[in-house]
């Protein structure tokens, strides 16, 4: 719990959280699969691989490069069979091609990525994976190295491959550096517990052995209520409290750099309780006021909430799996570079636009307040 990133990944309830922890299971059982050579291990491995493309296709990639590059490792070392490798590709193909299929035939693909975002090991280190994590983590390449065996290739295969590619973006390639080195932070985590259990059983005396480690866990459950409590939710009705439980000195002593800082990776920290308020206001008109209407979202936190709340189909404004066929691009809607004639025979009933977005000529608006306004379309 010393690491942000490990943390805050776990406390987010989304596919990519369910995706990364499918990839730790999938590359596990592969290990084992080419450690005691069994066909049962592959299957397994394959399958979750397959899952994980339905999931998460980002995460799948570098699952895929991970295991693809210890499994070639392996395979030149005739370690992998190749029977193996047959039955593991055939596996994740039966498994992951039918929803791709699906999604082909019905929508296209489309391949979506956001401009690239490149992030420095050190302020990795410095802001998100934590000092304390990263001492221990040397320690832990120091103590595989050191031991040469094949569970210290895998280890070091599988964070090194991710770490080195989440800084391809200085190459040229437009990726998002903090998401990968956030999939790369669970195996950088898992050594570092290797590095600690070193230190500690270096130790002689086993009374300082049995101090650090009741330190280490207050002061990990302590960190861990204090990055909880920093979260600034979503949605905040009326009667919800608004400000962190803890004082601020109190967050400032456990967790300094996590408070002055305030690093983030998708959910707000110390955020502004107002979106919070106003988006929940948003909510509260769609389910008093919709009735199975087509909304374009141009904010994808209200996309889900809509949703969720009212019998609304919502179109975020970018290209995602779930817009329909006939709608092509709806960031030109939000852009106000469409149609009132458009717009009716697409049936779209509101745009959700943010504050300071320009209304379209073609709607009027018929909610607002400090973040949103709610527009229908002109009659």
């Amino acid at each position: 719990m010393f690491s942000f990133v490990t943390f805050n990944r776990s406390v987010i309830c989304t596919p990519a959280t369910i995706a990364i922890a499918l990839s730790m299971l999938a590359c596990l059982f592969f290990y084992q699969a080419i450690q005691y050579s069994k066909s049962s291990n592959i299957i397994l491995s394959a399958i979750l691989l397959g899952l994980i493309c339905n999931l998460h296709m980002a995460t799948a990639l570098m699952t895929i490069g991970v295991l693809g590059l210890y499994g070639l490792i392996q395979l030149c070392r005739f370690k992998f069979k190749i029977n193996h490798v047959l039955l593991f590709i055939f596996v994740v193909v039966v498994v992951g091609l039918p929803w791709w299929t699906y999604v082909y035939i019905k929508y296209t693909l489309i391949f979506n990525s956001i401009s690239g975002n490149s992030l420095l090991l050190t302020d990795f280190i410095f802001k998100y994976y934590g000092i304390i994590c990263f001492i221990f983590t040397v320690i832990g390449f120091y103590k595989l190295l050191k031991e040469k065996e094949d569970k210290s290739l895998f280890l070091i295969v599988w964070a090194l491959s991710l770490v080195l590619l989440s800084q391809i973006t200085y190459l040229g390639v437009e990726t998002v550096s903090i998401r990968i080195l956030e999939v790369a932070s669970y195996p950088l985590i898992i050594i570092s517990g290797i590095g600690f259990m070193y230190f500690i059983y270096s130790l002689k005396s086993v009374k300082l052995r049995v101090i650090i480690i009741i330190m280490l866990v207050i002061v990990s459950t302590f960190s861990t209520i204090m990055y909880v409590d920093s979260y600034t939710p979503d949605l905040l009705g009326e009667d919800d409290y608004n400000t962190t439980i803890f004082p601020e000195k109190m967050h400032v002593c456990i967790d300094p750099i996590g408070t002055i800082i305030k690093p983030t990776i998708i959910s707000s920290r110390f955020g502004n309780s107002q979106l919070a308020y106003d988006r929940y206001d948003v909510m509260s008109w769609f389910m008093k006021n919709s009735n199975n209407s087509f909304v374009v979202s141009e904010d994808s936190i209200m996309d889900t909430i809509i949703v969720c709340s009212s019998n609304s189909s919502v179109v975020y404004g970018g290209f995602t799996e779930s817009i329909p066929d006939y709608v092509v691009d709806p960031v030109h809607i939000v852009k106000n570079h469409s149609t009132i004639y458009e717009l009716n025979d697409l049936g779209i009933d509101y745009i959700l636009l943010r504050q300071n977005t320009s209304t379209p000529s073609y709607v009027q608006v018929e909610y607002t307040n400090q973040n949103y306004k709610i527009c229908s379309i002109k009659t």
